[in-house]
């Protein structure tokens, strides 16, 4: 009897001992998987931001003579005559050179999942650009060509949220 009460003691505790080592398995591998997906989120973000970041960097490398007139229009400071129609001219080539550049935006491979979103903020800033070049032949006012670029800004704002990052606005990192 003592024998097999011995016999079920061991049995428990090598039982108990398996049970415990697997569950140990068990929940490193759930913390392995866990990591893992946090990796390839902190990823994504990265890739996203350096992405994101990337936008205003093109945009600001062919807007200056746009902002230079948007600026002194702001102030009105604008030049006459045949000056203001330099001016003028000069803002409206730098408007189509930033639409250009900005449709040549690539979007990594990385952030595939986000390409239409991407592809249709690039198109609102993109139309805001040529809408910026049209209203430049005119009186130039760019209240719907801004509008359009706030489009923009709200659907790149909701790709940052989705990614669990803050909100930002690329308007403000061009209209310098």
């Amino acid at each position: 009897m003592k024998k097999l009460l011995m016999i079920g003691f061991s049995a428990a505790l090598f039982l108990g001992a398996c049970s415990e080592e697997t569950a140990t398995e068990d929940t490193a591998k759930e913390q392995t998987a866990s990591e893992e997906t946090s990796k390839e989120t902190g990823n994504a973000k990265q890739e996203f931001m350096r992405f994101y970041m990337s936008i205003p960097q093109t945009i600001n490398g062919a807007d200056v003579d746009l902002n230079t007139f948007e600026v002194n229009q702001t102030e009105s400071t604008l030049p006459e005559g045949a000056d203001l129609q330099a001016m003028k001219d000069a803002a409206k080539a730098s408007a189509e050179k930033t639409a250009a550049a900005v449709e040549g935006i690539e979007i990594p491979e990385s952030l595939a999942d986000h390409k239409e979103d991407i592809e249709a903020g690039l198109s609102s800033i993109k139309e805001s650009y040529d809408m910026k070049a049209e209203e430049l032949t005119k009186e130039a006012s760019f209240e719907a060509a801004n509008a359009k670029f706030a489009e923009a800004d709200e659907k790149f704002n909701a790709m940052l949220e989705s990614l669990e990052l803050n909100p930002s606005s690329i308007y403000t990192e061009v209209a310098k």
